[in-house]
């Protein structure tokens, strides 16, 4: 069943989604590299990879919003389990994003220096950005699970509180170090498990809880009496 409704939800979805704030955050990000890129300015990779940071928390902002399901209360009782319709808007946002990073990495790299555009750790930047995503899609579901509205406008300021803390870490645990940098490839496994938590938090937002899967599940199934599971007579 999920195999057949999943894809039919796609369309229905993506036109329910909340756009513009997307949109306009993902087009800030996309000018901050868009400028120096126009104007030839000559810019180290340290520079560069600032530049991603920026702008890939931009996107992570405009993400936020995308799992916004104003309709969440008015469709609890629906079929189609939460977690498959969790998972289509999901996968619809994350498309959107990984199309809006190619196009702000594109950008970079086609402003930059070909001798530093040749040792721009974008591999790594990308980590750094899908750990943003991850972070705001997370704590946007955690929001919208028990069908509340306003996740985008919870999870947005919770994601710039989460990149101050993390330019506020301690030498040694630091996350924001520089391309060269000893502490480069260790920082990056904090990424990675920035990254995982995220997915594993928007795993968890995306099934159900418990009152709510044992109300859908009794309304679908429609009153019963107590000791026979018949319905009660007139």
């Amino acid at each position: 069943m999920t195999a057949r409704v999943a894809p039919a939800l796609l369309v229905p979805t993506a036109r329910a989604m909340s756009w513009l704030p997307f949109l306009a955050a993902a087009g800030f990000g996309l000018l901050i590299v868009v400028v120096p890129a126009a104007m030839s300015v000559v810019l180290s990779d340290e520079d560069l990879v600032r530049l991603l940071r920026v702008a890939a928390l931009c996107g992570a902002l405009g993400v936020a919003f995308l799992l916004d399901d104003p309709a969440a209360r008015l469709i609890a009782t629906v079929p189609t389990p939460r977690l498959v319709r969790h998972a289509v808007r999901t996968v619809v946002a994350l498309a959107a994003a990984a199309l809006w990073w190619a196009a702000v990495v594109g950008i970079t790299v086609a402003g930059a220096d070909k001798e530093v555009a040749a040792h721009l750790p974008l591999w790594d930047a990308s980590l750094e950005a899908a750990a943003f995503t991850g972070a705001a899609l997370a704590l946007a579901a955690a929001r919208s699970r028990n069908g509340t509205a306003g996740a985008g406008a919870v999870a947005a300021p919770a994601v710039l509180v989460l990149a101050l803390l993390l330019s506020r870490l301690p030498e040694r645990l630091a996350m924001l170090v520089a391309p060269g940098d000893p502490r480069w490839e260790a920082a990056h496994d904090r990424w990675a498990l920035l990254l995982a938590v995220g997915a594993a938090g928007l795993l968890w937002a995306g099934h159900e809880p418990v009152r709510a899967r044992r109300f859908r599940t009794s309304r679908l199934a429609g009153p019963r009496s107590v000791r026979g599971g018949r319905r009660p007579g007139p």
